[in-house]
């Protein structure tokens, strides 16, 4: 029998899922209003950060997921329509196997079960330049929050900032995923993909097309005929 295309592993990429992270607690961070612990934008020599809630609350993040999310079902249903075609094709051919020489049948077989593997190979590839694409727009979302980042550190007189998950008790004042989210979300938006992020310039009206001068008769030599 010939292999069959396997659909399972085009499901949709999550963007949450995104690089492998070692936490020192699988729990979420215990988070806790210290008595006299200052307040809001107080100056704090650290900061804790949700880097998972910070991109997928961003407008960046939600942009990416629901696009990964449009792909990978995409995806999923032409592995679905494939794997039915083949299944036809399949049948077809065991059909024909009665009818049929047994060197042309071994050639027919031998011929549908090349193309089942390699367009195995191409759905496997869509998936990983998918899951790739992912990657990359997460590293590009924390390259561009970085300066924003770094601003707010100076602010609060900030030295540090720790991953909020691997933070086993901490003050919940320290905490600033939601008021990044909220900057970053006013200064970088969506990312570059966003429409509305790079401004449309209307197209210049192609330059009609130059007219050939009419041909000039020769003057009559004198004397002529």
């Amino acid at each position: 029998a010939a292999p069959m295309l396997n659909a399972q592993g085009a499901a949709p990429a999550r963007a949450d899922q995104l690089g492998e992270r070692s936490n020192v607690f699988s729990t979420a961070p215990i988070l806790v209003e210290a008595p006299g612990a200052p307040a809001g934008s107080a100056v704090l020599p650290v900061i804790t950060l949700d880097q998972d809630m910070l991109y997928l609350n961003s407008k960046w993040g939600q942009r990416v997921q629901a696009d990964l999310e449009r792909q990978g079902r995409e995806i999923a249903a032409e592995n679905d329509r494939l794997e039915k075609q083949f299944a036809d094709e399949e049948r077809e051919l065991t059909q024909l196997r009665a009818t049929l020489p047994p060197e042309e049948f071994r050639t027919r077989a031998d011929a549908f079960d090349t193309r089942v593997v390699e367009v195995r190979r191409e759905r496997a590839n869509a998936a990983r330049e998918l899951q790739n694409r992912a990657n990359e727009e997460r590293g590009a979302f924390f390259r561009a929050a970085l300066p924003v980042l770094a601003a707010m550190m100076r602010e609060r007189g900030a030295v540090a900032v720790l991953d909020r998950n691997s933070v086993f008790v901490a003050a919940e004042s320290i905490d600033v995923t939601e008021a990044l989210i909220q900057r970053l979300d006013a200064s970088i938006g969506a990312g570059p993909a966003d429409p509305a992020a790079t401004p449309q310039v209307p197209a210049l009206p192609a330059p009609a097309p130059e007219e050939p001068e009419p041909a000039t008769a020769p003057a009559p030599e004198p004397g002529g005929n």
